[in-house]
């Protein structure tokens, strides 16, 4: 068979549009800027057949150093604003390629003093890992297609992602957080969130239609992610996004107050509100942005003068607060949607120090028993000190 001519960057280009009714939209949209920004600029010139492990590793090594291409939009925007301070937002947008909505919040931050920093020119090392099952799964399909002999990117090696801590709040501090929340327009989202856990794209793609104060449950279906600043519809992370979540007295109370506000301003609009069927959107009816929901959660938490996390950390919170209290591991996990109960038990088993604790103190009286309590360990270390010195 006479070896294919075609270069990565055609086999690319094609490759997305032909898969794309077996993804899921955000994927599809993360995989094409994934070859536009990552891959096609390095490597896109050269002939398919001749990549090999070798490439593919140099190519990681690139973006670990210099791949840092999606931040581009924030510089140019950034440039523009020095050179002209009072630019529109949709004139920002329309000359630096990117959403009106990013242009706004650009110049906010410019206007109040927060400028991009620019540390590093490379890629994240999960940025690169994900470009790497990008391409692991684009060479299976190449292979199948006759475009490729073998699937090269078997003989790469990915970057190792550096385990990093995670900061979560306590009861009492979520506590904190909700009471200085209490007069935010969106309390009941932060309620919701404190005390079921759910991930910022379920919050905002949470329906009115999905809640049902009677029964006391909040259906999830829809969610809405961010690629590439723009918002996209998706039905969930895992096969267990879609799930049926039981409401506790208080978060049902508040969202009972939060829906007659929200019927109260449909009311007042009239034939001039924005009806988007969402659960959390502004007066008009307009859905916010998600990442406006994490700019809030940053300031209101901020002025309780809170340790400063993530958002998405406020249900990692949640977790290890339901596994301190000796919560079933199957039933939390399923509640917070989770692919899996080892998945679960993966992610939040460090944190049970009290399980920890009792596995140490048992196994230590089972091993020294009750004879550690009439050892005298200072005289010990002299009597021993004493004997090396003979």
């Amino acid at each position: 068979m006479t070896p294919s001519k075609r270069k990565v960057e055609e086999a690319l280009n094609d490759w997305p549009d032909r898969i794309r009714h077996a993804v899921k939209p955000s994927m599809w949209q993360n995989w094409r800027d994934y070859t536009d920004y990552y891959v096609i600029p390095h490597i896109g010139q050269r002939v398919l057949q001749d990549i090999d492990g070798a490439v593919i590793d140099a190519l990681y090594v690139r973006l670990l150093a210099e791949g840092r291409r999606r931040g581009s939009g924030n510089l140019r925007m950034y440039e523009r604003w020095k050179g002209e301070p009072d630019v529109k937002a949709k004139v920002l947008a329309e000359s630096c390629g990117v959403t009106i909505h990013a242009a706004r919040a650009a110049l906010r931050r410019y206007r109040s003093g927060r400028f991009p920093q620019f540390a590093s020119a490379g890629l994240a090392e999960k940025t690169v890992i994900n470009a790497h099952r990008m391409l692991h799964r684009a060479w299976e399909d190449f292979v199948a297609w006759k475009w490729a002999h073998r699937n090269v990117v078997k003989d790469a090696h990915a970057p190792v992602l550096p385990r990093k801590g995670r900061t979560v709040w306590t009861v009492v501090r979520l506590r904190t957080f909700l009471n200085l929340a209490r007069r935010d327009r969106f309390y009941a989202l932060w309620v919701l969130e404190a005390t079921s856990g759910m991930r910022r794209c379920e919050l905002a793609g949470a329906r009115r239609d999905g809640l049902d104060l009677e029964a006391g449950t909040l259906s999830i279906a829809v969610t809405r992610v961010v690629v590439d600043g723009r918002v996209i519809e998706s039905d969930g992370k895992t096969e267990n996004a879609q799930r049926i979540l039981a409401l506790d007295p208080f978060t049902l109370a508040a969202l009972s107050v939060h829906v007659a506000m929200l019927d109260g301003e449909r009311a007042a609009f009239g034939p001039d509100y924005q009806e988007s069927g969402l659960l959390f959107c502004w007066e008009t009816g307009k859905p916010p942005h998600p990442d406006t929901i994490t700019r809030r959660f940053k300031r209101l938490s901020r002025s309780a003068g809170l340790p400063d996390i993530d958002l998405h950390d406020v249900r990692h919170s949640y977790a290890t607060a339901g596994r301190e209290e000796k919560i079933d591991w199957k039933a939390l996990s399923a509640r917070i949607g989770h692919a899996d109960v080892a998945f679960a038990m993966k992610q939040y088993v460090q944190t049970d120090l009290a399980a920890d604790r009792q596995v140490a103190n048992v196994l230590a009286e089972l091993i020294v028993g009750g004879s550690l309590a009439s050892v005298d360990m200072s005289e010990q270390s002299g009597s021993g000190d004493e004997g090396e010195a003979a």
